[in-house]
């Protein structure tokens, strides 16, 4: 099997894009964490980033453009959160743990919490790319919990339903954390959690 090809460095110019397409979305980030999903008007991510919109343009098509790209960022960390190794060996209950814990931690960065409002603001709007992402985010996530847990019998349809009540109870918890300072009792509820998907995993 041949080897995969070094990666060529990039070019002057493709640097630069690079370095612009990441200040844009970075400004966009920065800018829904600080006051919610209408703060972040395409010339605030604009003038945030230290460029006008139309310069902004050649970079993102849209607004919208930016927005995708900042759910793609979300989707593509959790799948490489899930990567680790801890989560291949050691018994069920081990591998849930860290996987609860894994999970849970993905979920307190800034990058999820903006996914999450961007996807609260846009639920209405069935035609657009978001609609199609967390479709595809959902067979991503199931394939991943499929080999992490490759023991468990349960079919696709309950594997996507102990994967749902997992991801809503952290998302619970997340939110709640947006409201106060700290989660009160996080450790017991992240433990409820562990017992319950492996109570779920487990099942015939």
């Amino acid at each position: 099997m041949p080897k995969n090809k070094p990666q060529e460095p990039l070019g002057r110019q493709a640097l630069k894009t690079l370095r612009t397409r990441e200040s844009l979305i970075n400004a966009t980030i920065s800018l829904i964490k600080e006051g919610g999903f209408a703060a972040a008007s395409s010339s605030r991510i604009a003038e945030r980033a230290g460029m006008t919109w139309g310069a902004a343009q050649h970079h993102f098509g849209s607004k919208e453009d930016i927005l995708d790209a900042i759910l793609e960022m979300s989707y593509e960390k959790f799948i490489a959160t899930m990567a680790a190794p801890s989560l291949r060996s050691g018994a069920m209950a081990e591998r849930v743990g860290v996987f609860v814990d894994r999970m849970w931690a993905h979920y307190q960065s800034d990058l999820y919490l903006v996914a999450l409002e961007i996807l609260l603001a846009t639920r209405e709007q069935t035609d657009h790319a978001d609609r199609a992402w967390e479709a595809r985010q959902g067979k991503a996530h199931l394939k991943v919990v499929r080999e992490i847990f490759s023991e468990s019998k349960l079919s696709d349809a309950r594997f996507q339903e102990a994967l749902t009540f997992t991801h809503f109870c952290l998302t619970g918890l997340s939110i709640e954390g947006i409201f106060e300072s700290q989660v009160k009792n996080l450790a017991r509820h992240l433990q409820r959690i562990k017992l319950a998907l492996q109570g779920m995993l487990s099942a015939a």
